[in-house]
């Protein structure tokens, strides 16, 4: 609803032509671009200022009722103009009109077509909801007997007055949908935002909604994002919400992300986001300055249902294609390709669960080195669980040019996992931590390995076994058994890795199934394997009598947070 106001007769034609022309100094067109207007100021309040209403806030606190209102004046003439000594006036329902304090730190004169911020409040020692209607400027006269009280500027404020963190808007142009770009009221600024993901996280403190706003600068100068608050809301209560970053910059046309964190109780879903900005007020009490800090709900963005990432809609993914990653985000280098070039599950049999590795390989295709970027993953599987992976252990911190990097990221997952339509997220746990954000993803699905195949893969090797022989020793001492196997042993071209990428592990099991010795086998460092005969000494048995026939059992063995993961690749039998 558009505000009309009233004045004195003698500027009865002049008030109604200046209300009609009126607008706010910045809309949004249809498409969400923002659209400068020359206008600045609705209502004329002496010849050369006219005046805006900025917010108006009626708001128990604790037992007490705040009124508080922020009014904007602008100076459209070509000198300094000392603000009217007018006091400010609200008008409830019922007819009881309140004077507004003026806050100390208000200006008192304006520049030349320059715009200042004037603060009001008053607090009441009983706590009541007042319906605020009107918000007036009068002029009194003190210095005449009986003074005199002139009403200069009456403006219509009903459904206007913010409540408080869960009263509900009013004003239906405030209720923005989901997704729906928006410019925030009563801020002179070409920032438009547009709400983008909505992603819910556990963390130590509580449940955590995280929601993403994309900033657009589409004004003509640079700009920084305005200090602005977004807070959540559901049925019962509202929660505050904090941003992440503190000083976003944004050049003409530049675009950049915007976090906001909302902590909530357990079980809580939101319905709607408020935005918020902050007022100030100051005043002196007892010789001592008193700044009080408060905050005036400017629009409700409606929430959907669930989480915006749309797990379906993700592409499916082929072993070794380049991972996409979202354009605005910073953390992956634009010179940096990361593909998944493994994905597989590994037994954990004696912690009761499995393991899913994923192999990422990390290459540099510039010219100077580069960070080797720390995300994060997540797995979410066909029942909607998800699993957050545990990265390796790395000793390389930059990539070379024109090298690769291999980085394992292991996932504890139930037992009863089979690693079948599984969508992995690429998370960026670094720019807004502690929240993860997705900056890619895809479907996918772990490997089937075949053991009767002599070629066993282990990347960055690939192993042919060419011959095997196992043979038995006994001594005084006991037993040992003798493994001689023939391979040859390559590398993928221009790939790093180091002893946590992979190892090979051999066991030997007895008739009945049972693990009887084994040994590790590494492919980088001392001892490590190389093409040509290899001779495997199974020594610290756990048996002391001859066993045949017996089944050996060779494993590739990561490494993880958890302890060793190990993936069967062959099995041989006498």
């Amino acid at each position: 609803m558009k505000p009309t106001w009233k004045k004195s007769l003698t500027a009865a034609v002049l008030t109604v032509s200046l209300a009609l022309t009126s607008a706010p100094a910045v809309i949004l067109a249809a498409d969400g671009t923002a659209i400068a207007l020359e206008g600045r100021g609705q209502y004329s309040l002496t010849a050369s200022i006219r005046a805006d209403v900025k917010s108006v806030v009626s708001e128990l606190v604790g037992e007490e009722t705040r009124i508080a209102a922020v009014v904007q004046l602008y100076n459209g003439g070509s000198r300094v103009t000392r603000v009217p000594d007018y006091e400010l006036r609200v008008k409830t329902a019922d007819g009881t009109e309140y004077t507004l304090r003026p806050s100390v730190s208000n200006a008192k004169a304006i520049q030349p077509r320059e715009k200042a911020e004037l603060s009001y409040m008053l607090t009441l020692d009983y706590g009541a909801a007042l319906d605020l209607t009107e918000l007036s400027w009068v002029e009194v006269d003190e210095y005449v007997y009986p003074k005199t009280e002139t009403a200069i500027l009456t403006v219509p404020v009903a459904g206007l007055a913010w409540g408080g963190p869960e009263s509900v808007l009013a004003d239906p142009a405030a209720m923005k949908r989901w997704g729906e770009p928006f410019a925030i009221p009563g801020l002179t600024s070409g920032i438009v935002y547009t709400p983008v993901t909505l992603i819910r996280e556990k963390t130590p403190q509580g449940p955590v909604t995280v929601v993403t706003l994309i900033a657009e600068n589409q004004g003509t100068r640079t700009e920084t994002v305005p200090d602005f608050r977004i807070d959540g809301k559901s049925d019962s209560r509202a929660y505050t919400g904090q941003r992440v970053q503190t000083n976003v910059q944004l050049k003409p046309d530049e675009k950049k992300y915007v976090h906001y964190g909302i902590l909530t109780d357990n079980n809580v879903t939101l319905n709607s986001l408020n935005v918020l900005t902050p007022e100030t007020f100051a005043d002196i009490e007892n010789n001592s300055p008193v700044v009080v800090n408060y905050n005036v709900g400017r629009l409700n963005v409606a929430l959907p249902q669930q989480d915006t990432i749309d797990l379906a809609s993700l592409p499916a993914y082929k072993l070794g294609d380049r991972v996409a990653f979202d354009p605005m985000s910073k953390l992956i280098d634009k010179e940096t390709a990361i593909s998944l070039v493994d994905l597989s599950l590994n037994e954990s049999d004696s912690a009761g669960y499995n393991t899913i590795v994923a192999k990422f390989l990390v290459r540099n295709t510039g010219e100077r080195p580069v960070p080797l970027p720390a995300f994060q993953t997540e797995l979410t599987n066909a029942d909607g669980f998800r699993y957050t992976g545990s990265r390796q252990a790395t000793t390389v911190q930059q990539l070379e040019p024109k090298l690769s990097y291999v980085v394992n990221y292991a996932f504890a997952v139930p037992s009863s996992e089979k690693g079948e339509d599984l969508v992995l997220k690429l998370l960026d746990n670094q720019t807004v931590a502690p929240y993860n954000i997705p900056i890619g993803g895809f479907k996918t699905a772990v490997a089937t390995d075949e053991t009767d195949d002599d070629t066993l893969l282990f990347y960055p090797y690939t192993v042919k076994l060419n011959l095997w022989d196992l043979a038995a020793q006994g001594s005084p001492a006991g037993y040992t058994y003798k493994l001689k196997m023939d391979l040859d042993i390559e590398s993928a071209e221009d790939v790093v890795s180091d002893a946590s990428s992979a190892n090979m592990t051999v066991e030997l099991h007895d008739p009945r199934g049972r693990l009887i010795a084994s040994e590790t086998l590494p492919f980088t460092g001392r001892n490590k394997l190389v093409s040509g005969a290899q001779h495997l000494v199974f020594q610290n048995l756990r048996t002391d009598q001859f066993e045949w026939p017996l089944t050996i059992k060779i494993y590739e063995s990561i490494q993880t947070a958890n302890g060793e993961a190990k993936r069967l690749v062959k099995i041989l039998k006498q």
